[in-house]
């Protein structure tokens, strides 16, 4: 029995969906902040993890895509990686729209017994060294989670830097 106003636990698919419109959001709000910066300071090398901002931002994109585009479908050899030098603004507009809706295709087809679904990963890390995973639908979805909130820290920072405030994401809605 529950204590009144008790709230249930919530499935991981749940929480997985949450997090997954939590992420777009986010996604939206720095996309719009790197775009009102000059071209210039967007694109500038400042020794970050990929470069630039604008690279950083692109390694997002670039990541769902391939983890939710190629890898659940077993395409990955079909992929070809974004190209941030040829990236422009509007590219990087319906390229963040793309994934928007990959995710959201993803997430909608979904149930907890499918969450389990292993994928088979073969490729070079970024060290240059091959490898070979396998993991669930669930792992590449929390792994994302933790790659974006990883590059959108780094992003903070490199706005910090330029004294700039980056957006505000709160968790709650809105």
């Amino acid at each position: 029995m529950t204590k009144r106003g008790a709230r249930r636990s919530k499935s991981e698919l749940e929480l997985l969906r949450e997090w997954t419109a939590w992420g777009a959001r986010a996604r939206r709000k720095y996309l719009r902040a790197l775009l009102d910066l000059p071209t210039a300071d967007r694109e500038k090398d400042r020794g970050a993890s990929f470069g630039s901002m604008h690279a950083i931002f692109v390694h997002i994109l670039d990541d769902f895509l391939w983890w939710f585009e190629f890898v659940p479908q077993d395409r990955q050899t079909e992929y070809r990686a974004l190209d941030p030098r040829v990236l422009r603004a509007s590219e990087l507009q319906r390229t963040s729209l793309r994934v928007d809706r990959i995710t959201s295709r993803l997430l909608r087809s979904l149930t907890p017994g499918t969450l389990g679904r292993r994928c088979v990963i073969d490729g070079v890390g970024g060290d240059g060294q091959p490898y070979h995973a396998e993991l669930s639908l669930a792992d590449i979805l929390w792994h994302m989670h933790e790659e974006e909130l990883q590059h959108l820290g780094e992003l903070n920072a490199l706005f910090w830097q330029m004294d700039v405030d980056p957006p505000p994401i709160a968790w709650w809605p809105g």
